[in-house]
């Protein structure tokens, strides 16, 4: 491979992940991030369908690593 395919592989790359940035954020305070999935994921053995997802770190003083997953509307999982 010649360096400017090399080159070219890398910018390629490059846009394709600075494209997926601004879809993730999440709050400072309950560090709720937003996910648009273009196809099924699965997440601790469900599978999630093609959609926009809120996933919430849950409300527990005893554990921060408990993650909820609800619908974009926030109204259901």
């Amino acid at each position: 491979m010649n360096s400017n395919t090399a080159k070219l592989m890398l910018v390629v790359a490059l846009v394709f992940v600075g494209g997926m940035l601004p879809c993730a954020s999440a709050s400072e305070w309950d560090q709720k991030t937003i996910f648009t999935f273009s196809g099924p994921v699965e997440v601790q053995g469900q599978v999630l369908d093609a959609r926009t997802y809120v996933f919430n770190s849950a409300d527990s003083a005893s554990d921060r690593n408990i993650v909820q997953v609800f619908s974009k509307n926030e109204k259901r999982p």
